[in-house]
Formats: structure tokens, C-alpha cells, sequence
């Protein structure tokens, strides 16, 4: 059975997988290009090739085709980290739902 508290932190990170969805519906519905992303909680390559977000996460793998120019990749990967920094900023809880996944565009 599950507590009180128990209860009332299952609904909160409810709300904020949906606000996590919600986000993740709009970038990739912004960007056509937009393939997926990981977010890690470390660099993803040793080159500095990942974009340092909030709490010790990493924006990496970013996976976009057809390939855009690199001015427009750069503009995409901004957008991205702005969302996940805005997240983070409204629900550090959302820090939970982030570290380790991975998000790709969903075909039918």
C-alpha cells in the first residue's frame, strides 16, 4: 500500500513527464531534421563533443537527417538544451526522468 507522500510524488512526477512529453512533441515536431538525442550524465565524447546542461547532464548523441548546415545543427542543439535547461529550471525533479535516456523521433 502506498503513502500518502508516496501518492502525492507519483502524481507530481506524473505531471512532469507529461510536461517532459509535451516538450519532447514540440521539438521534434519543430525540427524535421530532428532525429533523437540522448541526455547522460557525463560528456558523451572525450572532445567536449556534448552540450553541458543543469545538474551535472549532458546533451549528446544528437542524431539529425537529412544533415542540415552546421549554423542550423548549432540552432537545433541550442533549442534543445533550452528545453531541457527550462525543465530543469521549473522541476528539478525532472533531473530524475532526464538522466539516461535517450529520445528519437517516432514513426508509423
Amino acid at each position: 500500500m502506498k503513502t500518502g507522500t508516496n501518492v502525492v510524488r507519483d502524481e507530481g512526477m506524473r505531471r512532469i513527464a507529461a510536461q517532459l512529453e509535451e516538450s519532447m512533441l514540440s521539438l521534434f515536431g519543430g525540427f524535421p531534421s530532428l532525429c533523437g538525442f540522448s541526455v547522460q550524465d557525463r560528456p558523451g565524447m572525450p572532445d567536449g563533443g556534448s552540450e553541458s546542461l543543469q545538474g551535472g547532464l549532458f546533451l549528446t548523441d544528437v542524431g539529425l537527417y537529412p544533415v542540415p548546415g552546421l549554423e542550423e545543427a548549432r540552432m537545433i542543439c541550442e533549442e534543445i538544451r533550452e528545453t531541457l535547461v527550462q525543465l530543469i529550471d521549473e522541476r528539478p525533479e525532472a533531473l530524475e526522468l532526464l538522466t539516461g535516456r535517450t529520445f528519437a523521433r517516432f514513426l508509423h
